[in-house]
């Protein structure tokens, strides 16, 4: 970037700097497919997809951005992308522009193309693009600036491809943490978010007690997500900044626990995406948020 980033069209330096613009994808084409454990249980449960209702919970989705007063712009919409609606995956935006992934599943692997037209149509660089294998959006949380932490399964994101992301990061002075995971949780995303500048959700119950360390030795406290909860997407909320979360309604306690903490939780309901294994911050992709601002000392 060659402007400040407060003022520039596009930039992200944080998971929690307050939201101004973030790319979504309509529901049109969507439909639930196996494509990881969430859905692959919905499917066995007998559960049936409602097209109306999704375009229904989306619409719902976008108001509370708009409300919250985050630009909403669509991404190029292609009809073989089924799970085009999860914006996240593809690309990451970063303060020197847009990071592009790699997708593992054969499925997705066509939703780079329509998000490298998208940020070529808005003038936005490209700052690397991944080689050394898949990884996935959700999988990578640029906490706050020069501390990052990168989801490894080997899986949607290769240890490979993660070390990749963590050595461009690096050379910039960021910390970096690779946390592995079993494969069957997706993404990181499904067991850790960031609410605020001190707040994190976290499943501990599966991640490695040295990751949960690791955040509290860097002044960030952990709000606990039970597995059950984990696997509703009940950790995969959305930072609006301004101690604001966009959360799912059907996550219940742990949207209660937000609000006992004193944040302000948004919370459209989501069921026809969760239960296909993504949640608001599966469905969103920050293109603008501003700078980071440290917490005052307590």
């Amino acid at each position: 970037m060659t402007t400040e980033q407060g003022k520039a069209p596009w930039g992200v330096d944080s998971e929690s700097g307050r939201l101004r613009e973030v790319l979504l994808c309509p529901p049109e084409h969507f439909q639930w497919f196996p494509a990881n454990a969430v859905a692959e249980r919905t499917l066995r449960e007998g559960l049936t997809f409602d097209r109306a209702v999704a375009a229904r919970q989306h619409d719902e989705m976008v108001r509370a951005f708009n409300e919250a007063g985050v630009d909403t712009p669509f991404a190029p919409r292609d009809p073989h992308l089924q799970y085009q609606v999860y914006t996240r995956d593809p690309a990451v935006m970063t303060p020197w522009g847009v990071f592009l992934g790699q997708m593992m599943r054969p499925q997705r692997r066509g939703e780079i193309a329509t998000s490298h037209l998208f940020y070529a149509q808005r003038g936005i660089p490209v700052w690397q693009w991944a080689t050394a294998g898949a990884i996935e959006g959700g999988d990578v949380h640029l906490i706050r600036p020069g501390l990052a932490a990168i989801g490894v399964t080997d899986e949607r994101t290769t240890v490979a491809a993660g070390e990749q992301l963590k050595t461009w990061l690096e050379e910039h002075g960021w910390e970096v943490r690779l946390v592995p995971f079993d494969a069957h949780f997706l993404h990181l995303d499904l067991l850790f978010a960031t609410v605020n500048e001190r707040l994190a959700l976290v499943c501990e119950e599966v991640l490695d007690e040295g990751f949960v360390t690791w955040l509290r030795d860097r002044q960030i406290e952990t709000i606990p997500v039970s597995y059950k909860d984990a696997m509703l997407l009940g950790c995969n909320v959305l930072s609006l900044g301004g101690d604001r979360v966009l959360s799912a309604r059907e996550s219940v306690e742990p949207n209660r626990k937000l609000r006992a903490a004193g944040i302000t939780v948004l919370d459209p309901e989501l069921t026809m995406f969760t239960r296909a294994g993504g949640g608001p911050r599966c469905l969103s992709m920050p293109i603008r948020r501003d700078p980071y601002a440290a917490p005052s000392p307590a």
